[in-house]
């Protein structure tokens, strides 16, 4: 059995704690010890039933523990890189949480720490890439790529050929046609429909997307 813990107390990560709890029905494969937070606040809470153990320095004390390792669910893309960037250092090992309701072909190729919730459907040949959240009743359709630190928010339908750079956070609801790319660290909003190419380090918004900031 191996031992997780879910770097993040928030509300998505007790939307992942539900996914841990939800295998664990099917098929009893995961000790769930807890939650990691910096917040201090936070320190000795139960969240959910589940106690909040620590810090990042919990997981430096324990990482030599057989079987233990992490998913981090923090939802802002450039936090989580900040956050991951030291779970890296510390050497801990990274887990998978995918929700026993998602529909996923044989020809997913993923990378490490990747979360997907309920309802969520890839088809063929997509590629994820480490660290990407894939929140519920999200669609990812044939030979998309979803770069490193990705978060898609629920409903987010992602079409055939898509290509999202690194780091981009995609609103609720937001639609992409086929063969259309996002540069990396861009942000899409909130039912965005994104029918052309959009250049990094931007903010996108509305129908069709029109990029309305640049980010520094």
């Amino acid at each position: 059995m191996k031992s997780v813990v879910i770097v993040g107390a928030g509300g998505f990560g007790r939307e992942v704690l539900e996914i841990f709890k939800a295998r664990n029905k099917i098929e009893l494969e995961w000790n769930i010890l807890g939650f990691i937070d910096e917040n201090e606040q936070m320190r000795g809470k139960v969240v959910n039933g589940y106690p909040v153990l620590g810090g990042l320095d919990w997981l430096k004390a324990n990482k030599g523990k057989r079987g233990l390792g992490c998913v981090c669910a923090i939802g802002d893309c450039t936090i989580r890189k900040k956050v991951v960037d030291r779970l890296v250092a510390i050497g801990i090992k990274f887990y998978n949480a995918i929700h026993p309701t998602v529909i996923m072909s044989e020809f997913v190729e993923m990378g490490e720490d990747v979360i997907i919730c309920a309802g969520a459907v890839l088809t063929v040949n997509i590629v994820l890439g480490n660290h990407v959240q894939v929140n519920a009743n999200c669609s990812v359709g044939h030979d998309a790529i979803i770069g490193d630190f990705c978060s898609l928010l629920p409903m987010v339908i992602v079409n055939g050929n898509d290509r999202l750079g690194e780091g981009v956070y995609v609103g609720t609801g937001a639609n992409f046609i086929h063969q259309v790319s996002v540069g990396e660290w861009t942000t899409i909003g909130a039912g965005t429909v994104i029918i052309r190419d959009i250049p990094a380090r931007v903010v996108a918004v509305g129908v069709p997307a029109k990029v309305i900031k640049t980010k520094e």
